[in-house]
């Protein structure tokens, strides 16, 4: 934690880049999906507002997409498979969070708690469900 001190760029919104400084960022803004990304229950709030902002950007791009083309986004938009995937992370992370968190001391850090919202995604992709 000291050394992420002088890296600011290590410090996000929600949680922490754990990847080495001299090492390239190839996830660019996917880190909930990373497994490199940690986080704590002291960046529960963003990760809940987080959460709630990206479910209102879907409806609401779901909304303007239905009123210009007349028909609703289908669930294989590119798009939309993203947000799903963030909104999936979200969730796991924000579960993890809650199932660890102590009653009585500091936060327990909880580290790749998106990735499997990352590996489903490609394995549901991967068997056309």
């Amino acid at each position: 934690m000291l050394e992420l001190d002088k890296c600011t760029d290590r410090i996000l919104p929600n949680g922490l880049c754990l990847r080495p400084s001299r090492q390239a960022c190839s996830k660019a803004n996917a880190c909930l999906t990373c497994e490199k990304f940690a986080t704590d229950a002291t960046f529960l709030p963003k990760l809940t507002a987080q959460q709630q902002r990206t479910a209102q950007l879907i409806e609401e791009r779901r909304n303007a997409f239905t009123a210009r083309t007349g028909q609703p986004m289908g669930e294989d938009n590119v798009w939309l498979a993203g947000r799903r995937q963030e909104q999936d992370a979200l969730g796991r992370i924000i579960l993890k969070l809650a199932q660890t968190r102590l009653a009585d001391g500091p936060p327990q850090a909880v580290r790749g708690a998106g990735v499997d919202a990352r590996t489903d995604a490609i394995t549901r992709s991967q068997h056309g469900s």
